[in-house]
């Protein structure tokens, strides 16, 4: 499948500019399109609303190094 990416993405270890046309697999492509990232260049996928969710709050936990099983 041939995309168009609509924004900058990493997926693994590719990086998508946006503006790059690339032959990827199908499955990729169709994901890429669900999430809104990239169009289907042939149009046979359609191409989602893109989701912006804002601000992401991480919850943030206590680790240890070096420790041993049953410690903490």
């Amino acid at each position: 499948m041939k995309i168009e990416a609509l924004e900058t993405f990493l997926d693994g270890r590719n990086r998508y500019e946006k503006g790059d046309v690339r032959t990827v697999l199908d499955e990729d492509g169709e994901y890429f399109c669900a999430c809104g990232w990239a169009r289907d260049v042939d149009g046979n996928v359609e191409t989602a609303e893109r989701q912006k969710n804002g601000d992401v709050r991480l919850d943030i936990r206590k680790g240890y190094l070096n420790q041993k099983a049953g410690e903490v």
